[in-house]
């Protein structure tokens, strides 16, 4: 065999352990969630695992990945051959962070999906997804968060303090955020704040609602 492209595709989905453990727990809160024909942008795809699970189990909607990375293209394209996903596109080269998104020629956002995402960059893509759920999101569509949050007026689990200054350790710009900060940002951007999920191992499904 004589380059890597020429692996099979099974060989090039790569997976997080992370991934793994949440992909079943979100795919319930998203099928409850999730209008039967949505059209559903993913913020940081990724290896590809969590697109090409909720495209095999919600097979009407449309999901379109997005990585800052196109050297994650391989694996999430990779997923999508190996699932036989025909609801998922080819992934989108999107940095959050930036005022225009690549989203092609796309004309209508039911949801925005950022899964693990905001607290392993910048603030600057927290804010960015906010602006972009503003701009390209669909009246009453989504902006769907998940990962560890911070609330006020909530006592922290010691274990998300604990993750909080390990990924302060590793980028003085990481960290998890304050979910209330989030939400006042939200209300400028015509977002309301729906529902907090409570989720395994101490994370939450945030959903805001386009107004």
């Amino acid at each position: 065999m004589s380059s890597k492209s020429a692996l099979p595709d099974n060989l090039l989905c790569k997976k997080t352990q992370a991934a793994e453990s949440n992909k079943n727990a979100i795919l319930e809160v998203l099928k409850k969630e999730l209008s039967i024909n949505a059209t559903v942008l993913e913020i940081g795809s990724g290896t590809g695992q969590h697109a090409a699970t909720f495209c095999t189990y919600l097979p009407t909607i449309d999901w379109i990945p997005s990585d800052f990375n196109r050297g994650s293209f391989e694996s999430i394209t990779s997923w999508k051959k190996v699932v036989s996903a025909e609801n998922m596109e080819p992934p989108r080269l999107i940095d959050a962070a930036s005022p225009n998104w690549n989203i092609g020629d796309v004309n209508r956002i039911s949801a925005i999906v950022a899964i693990n995402v905001i607290h392993i960059s910048s603030f600057d893509v927290t804010l960015g997804i906010l602006n972009g759920a503003n701009k390209y999101l669909d009246k009453g569509g989504i902006l769907y968060f998940y990962g560890p949050f911070f609330q006020n007026n909530v006592e922290a689990k010691e274990s998300n303090k604990v993750f909080d200054q390990y990924l302060r350790n590793q980028n003085e710009c990481w960290g998890i955020r304050t979910l209330d900060e989030i939400e006042v940002l939200a209300k400028d951007r015509s977002l309301r704040l729906d529902k907090i999920i409570q989720m395994p191992k101490n994370n939450l499904s945030v959903i805001f609602q386009k107004n």
